[in-house]
């Protein structure tokens, strides 16, 4: 492939030097570039530009252009860099003086390309590609770039000044790993030991850090921080000490000037320190810059200071329980007396008092309280009573319920019915459920979940997450005594109210919160009883035939569940019948997808459990066909699914050594296979292999190769127990083509071989009465070879590079003859 790009690739560079061409559009450049780099990165620099000579040409070409398109310089930049990122062909380019002509800003700035975002991208790209050896970071530093960078850190475009700050990061980064006198990573363990020209780069790089941090224009001091940010995160020492001891002084006028647009960049160039060792080091005041950010929550910045302190993956525990202490004075004011001092109340009752900040500061409070719940952090100096007590009061509040204990009254009627502090309230109730200090709150808990679930205003997504908190708290206070009467008396009746919901967002969320309970209950003593006892589960087989097809769906699966669980119990098989009955009537009949790929996943699922699979076989055969030949491909890799694991249950039931059979085990071996047989499995993978969905035929593919490598290991055994018919099936043209290929003087003859024993001397045509053996099938059809096709993407050869140049020529050749046609 590469041989036949690369004899494309002189009529290629023509047509993009020509400026009368339209240029391919940047996603085709793209991927040329990508071409070149996997090239580039198979040998070097020097052997392309050598055996290419094109490539110079046309570098030189759109250097001295004055028309060029700017999509196609910026290309060019990229890929000067990258063919002079080897030390021969940076030579081969500079011998030329290429790299001047392509690399010098003021002969783009004359022609005013240098007005263009994409043209400047590509200069700071080209350079990145090219920052490989000292060579190029000489030319950067001698041809004054250092300085053209530093004004792109400031540009308009976002993109552009992000792309400087990974430059100079990488300048900076190639100055230390190149130049170190040691390699300890301890802070201020080793120094620079540069070249005298050297330094100036980092000194140059490092005031303009401080000089932005300095600077009172609002754009120049977010560069500079993102670029700290960055040198933090991804430089060494002794250039993250350095540059740390610069711009501590600045750094401490913006952290007590308290900006709130500066608020998020400051807490991440923190972040940044605190997982450095500068964090152990008391003289560089990261600690005491956290601290100072924090305030004493007296202001609005200071909260999101506290929230964002909380996500730090390090942090001094003093700090985080100080901010912990201020990010929840907004939950404990709206729903009991918070212990602080005045002047704090009096800002949060401000707050409070408008919707928006008093709806933000709840959520902010609520979230970060379930990130720790999730961690299990220990409140040492909080009582998690009284925080999950707050929380359940607030949400009481969102309900309607006004407490006479509420201190700023604004507040309750912010909340009423406010669906996104419900929404938080419930994650961060469900998250305090890992809280032993809580089981004596259970009742209250229970209480205000089922208030949300029989309220007729509880939005649909408040009644998901209603259902989560329910599960989350039942599962973890497993085993508690009341449990089955909860179930029972309070839980279920609402349950079966909310499946007769108007909306289908309920009747779904519901079912899937039962398909999970019964799931996560499976075992406990006397739920499967109460599940059946109460109807619940002549409700689930309603809902099959509910309107919806995503509540149909959720249905199947709850059925599912509830006969899984019920596979212990005696009187079982009247509810199995009545699943299958309606589950092979879903499969069959139902116009949407969802139900149909439900039905498929639950017979997987009742394969892979511990019931025998007796139960299931009048079934499997139907389910396999139906499901094979159904319209929608998912319904199909979930059938191939229930074949696997079929295969794998069928056959790792036989006590069979593949290396060393006996009479008794090449009995079990075959019975298996006859079994397989029976259920259709070989007719599935056989004609999924040749379907119109690759990922289908994939599938089918790897599951064919594993069962040919347990038969070819087991040939010396009878096959003809296990025979196809050839005919009527998807595969019947493929295996004629290969028999015909593989004996073409004998076109009209079938291979005798391919036959079973009981048709040897009949005619050898291939017609339909024709039975082949599994192992011959699977013998004739090359599976290795269409493995190895499937894998690749379905638009591998439309987007080749072979295929990508022949569209940039073909586009041209049509340019030229439109031209003609004018004319």
């Amino acid at each position: 492939m590469d041989s036949e790009c690369l004899a494309l690739l002189p009529a290629v560079c023509l047509v993009l030097a020509d400026p009368k061409q339209s240029p391919p559009d940047d996603t085709s450049l793209e991927k040329l570039l990508d071409w070149f780099k996997e090239l580039h990165s198979q040998s070097n620099g020097q052997v392309l530009l050598q055996h290419q000579p094109c490539l110079l040409e046309f570098i030189s070409s759109v250097c001295t252009s004055k028309t060029t398109d700017h999509a196609i310089l910026a290309f060019t930049l990229k890929l000067t860099g990258l063919l002079a990122a080897t030390t021969q062909g940076f030579h081969l380019l500079e011998e030329g003086g290429l790299l001047v002509s392509v690399f010098e800003r003021e002969a783009w700035c004359v022609c005013d390309h240098w007005e263009d975002a994409s043209v400047r991208s590509g200069w700071l790209q080209g350079l990145l590609n090219m920052l490989k050896h000292q060579q190029a970071l000489d030319f950067i530093r001698g041809n004054g770039l250092i300085k053209v960078i530093l004004q792109l850190q400031n540009d308009r475009s976002l993109f552009v000044a992000c792309l400087a700050n990974q430059l100079l990061v990488h300048i900076l980064n190639f100055l230390t790993s190149s130049n170190m006198t040691n390699g300890s990573d301890a802070v201020g363990s080793s120094e620079l030991s540069l070249r005298p020209d050297w330094v100036s780069v980092s000194s140059e790089i490092m005031n303009a850090v401080v000089e932005a941090l300095s600077s009172e224009d609002h754009p120049q001091v977010l560069q500079g921080l993102r670029l700290l940010s960055l040198v933090l995160s991804q430089c060494g020492e002794p250039i993250r000490s350095t540059l740390w001891k610069d711009v501590l002084v600045p750094l401490e006028v913006l952290v007590n000037r308290g900006s709130e647009s500066l608020m998020k960049t400051l807490i991440t160039v923190l972040q940044a320190a605190v997982r450095t060792p500068l964090l152990s080091q008391s003289e560089y005041k990261v600690e005491v810059l956290l601290e100072a950010m924090l305030g004493d929550g007296n202001r609005k910045e200071h909260f999101q200071c506290a929230a964002l302190i909380l996500k730090l993956e390090k942090c001094p525990e003093v700090l985080k329980r100080k901010a912990m202490n201020i990010i929840l004075l907004p939950l404990q004011c709206v729903s009991t007396q918070p212990q602080a001092e005045k002047e704090i109340i009096v800002v949060l009752k401000e707050q409070l008092s408008q919707k928006a900040s008093c709806i933000s500061l709840l959520m902010q409070s609520l979230s970060s309280l379930a990130e720790l719940a999730h961690t299990k952090y220990l409140f040492e100096d909080i009582s998690i009573h009284s925080v999950t007590s707050s929380v359940v009061l607030l949400l009481r509040m969102c309900s309607g319920h006004c407490p006479s204990s509420l201190l700023h009254i604004n507040a309750f009627t912010h909340l009423i019915g406010c669906c996104k502090v419900q929404r938080c309230g419930l994650d961060t109730l469900g998250a305090l459920s890992v809280y032993e200090e809580n089981v004596d709150l259970r009742k209250d808990i229970f209480g205000v979940l089922l208030d949300c679930l029989q309220s007729p205003d509880s939005h649909a997504t408040v009644m998901k997450k209603t259902f989560q908190a329910i599960k989350r708290w039942i599962v973890e206070c497993l085993p508690f005594p009341d449990l089955l009467q909860f179930i029972s008396h309070d839980l279920f009746p609402v349950l079966e109210k909310r499946l007769c919901d108007l909306r289908w967002e309920v009747r779904d969320s519901t079912l899937e919160f039962i398909t999970q309970l019964t799931a996560a209950l499976n075992g406990y003593s006397g739920f499967t009883e109460a599940l059946h006892n109460s109807g619940m589960v002549s409700v689930l087989l309603s809902s099959l035939a509910d309107a919806e097809g995503y509540v149909r769906a959720s249905a199947v699966a709850a059925v599912g569940e509830a006969v899984t669980v019920s596979f212990h119990i005696v009187n079982n098989n009247n509810l199995l019948e009545e699943a299958l009955v309606q589950m092979m009537s879903v499969l069959s009949q139902d116009t949407e997808g969802f139900p149909r790929r439900a039905v498929v996943k639950v017979f997987t699922s009742w394969l892979r459990g511990s019931h025998p699979i007796t139960a299931l076989d009048s079934s499997l055969s139907s389910v396999l066909s139906l499901g094979g030949n159904d319209f929608d491909w998912e319904v199909k890799m979930h059938t191939l699914e229930l074949a696997e694991m079929l295969m794998e249950k069928t056959l790792t039931c036989c006590p069979y050594a593949i290396q060393n059979f006996g009479s008794s085990e090449e009995t079990h071996f075959t019975q298996a296979l006859s079994r397989l047989k029976a259920y259709g499995l070989f007719d599935l993978l056989l004609n999924s292999l040749f379907d119109c969905d690759r990922p289908v035929c994939e599938k089918a593919c790897g599951l064919l190769v594993k069962l040919r490598t347990l038969t070819a290991e087991t040939a010396d055994l009878n096959h003809s127990a296990f025979v196809l018919n050839v005919c009527g099936n998807r595969w019947e043209n493929e295996v004629q083509r290969r028999c015909l290929k593989k004996q073409p003087a004998k076109a009209s003859v079938c291979v005798t071989n391919l036959v079973s024993k009981s048709d040897e001397g009949t005619d050898c045509d291939l017609h339909c009465s024709r039975n082949i053996s599994l192992y011959k099938i699977l013998q004739i059809l090359d599976l290795d070879d269409m493995q190895r096709m499937l894998t690749l993407s379905s638009d591998h050869v439309v987007n080749s590079p072979r295929s990508l140049m022949e569209d940039i020529l073909s586009a041209a050749q049509q340019s030229e003859e439109n031209i003609v046609d004018c004319y």
